[in-house]
């Protein structure tokens, strides 16, 4: 029984791959193994079989009678071997759900690596939108996308799962050049002293910052509109404005935070929650997995990385 047990796959392997070479060498360079690995491989299944399978006395190395008769069934039981184990991943995969998840730009360049690296496992196929909020929730009310992560936590809709991330304040962002002269400005003062970049008004983000603007009573003239914040922030470096953003707007645009400067936003406080959104009854399991791996993203990597940037921030910055 034990002998018949030494006669396995991998060694079949091998011995194909000697009689398909010609030699041990080609085997071990083709299967990218050492030729003392294959030495041993054919010397197992000669004891296996009580029998020399290979006529050393020529080269190329040929085949005996018994060899012969071995590499008749030889290979179909290794080819058989090889669709079992496709059969067997494949359904692994087809167990596995398809999921697609929509980000807002902010949480998709600097949480998204980590949540994707943590879902790819438990998942066939992940899709990612990232983008404006308003697209997201449409898309997720059309059933184009599974979940999202939003800044817009639609109350108006029923039959959703809302998880709250984390909060986060606005800030104002600065060119680095002038941080010390507006340091201690108020929000009249900063928009006298420089155009403000505002982020598109098409955008979630974007009407809040307008509608802040607005109750507090100001009303900065038009000057650029921007979607995303890495673009936003270059501007800012390059002395052309300043913005009000938020912190991880700021690493989005990290490129650019050697050049910029955060400061508190002066006046009311202003502050938003990120949500995970999705339908009731659906994608249970990976939205959990997507809400636990998002949270641990920002307590492990991105939060870190802003106090040390704004340590000011203290807890005004948390997870919900």
């Amino acid at each position: 029984m034990k002998k018949r047990a030494d006669l396995d796959v991998r060694s079949l392997r091998i011995f194909e791959a000697v009689a398909s070479a010609g030699s041990l060498s080609g085997a071990a360079e083709a299967l990218g193994v050492t030729q003392s690995a294959i030495s041993q491989a054919i010397a197992q299944i000669e004891q296996t079989v009580g029998t020399r399978v290979l006529d050393r006395s020529r080269r190329p190395l040929k085949l005996t009678p018994a060899g012969l008769a071995l590499s008749r069934h030889a290979r179909q039981i290794v080819d058989d071997m090889d669709r079992l184990i496709a059969q067997v991943q494949d359904a692994d995969v087809a167990s596995r759900a398809a999921v697609r998840v929509g980000m807002i730009d902010s949480f998709a360049a600097t949480v998204g690596p980590s949540i994707v690296k943590q879902m790819s496992g438990s998942t066939s196929e992940l899709l990612l939108w990232s983008g404006l909020a308003n697209g997201h929730a449409q898309a997720l009310l059309a059933r184009q996308l599974d979940l999202i992560v939003t800044s817009d936590p639609m109350h108006d809709m029923e039959r959703l799962v809302r998880r709250p991330i984390f909060t986060e304040p606005f800030i104002v962002v600065v060119p680095k050049a002038r941080e010390a002269e507006l340091a201690s400005a108020d929000l009249s003062e900063l928009i006298r002293s420089m155009p403000l970049i505002r982020f598109s008004g098409r955008s979630h983000f974007g009407a809040v910052i307008e509608r802040h603007l607005r109750r507090t009573g100001h009303s900065p003239r038009m000057h650029l509109e921007i979607d995303t914040s890495d673009v936003v922030m270059s501007m800012v470096a390059a002395e052309v404005g300043f913005t009000i953003a938020t912190p991880l707007c700021l690493l989005q645009g990290r490129a650019s935070l050697s050049q910029v400067a955060a400061l508190p936003l002066p006046g009311p406080a202003l502050s938003r929650t990120i949500y995970q959104v999705s339908r009731e009854g659906e994608v249970s399991e990976m939205a959990s997995q997507c809400f636990l791996a998002g949270r641990l993203a920002l307590a492990q990597e991105a939060f870190p990385e802003l106090r040390r940037v704004m340590p000011w921030l203290g807890e005004r910055l948390a997870l919900c």
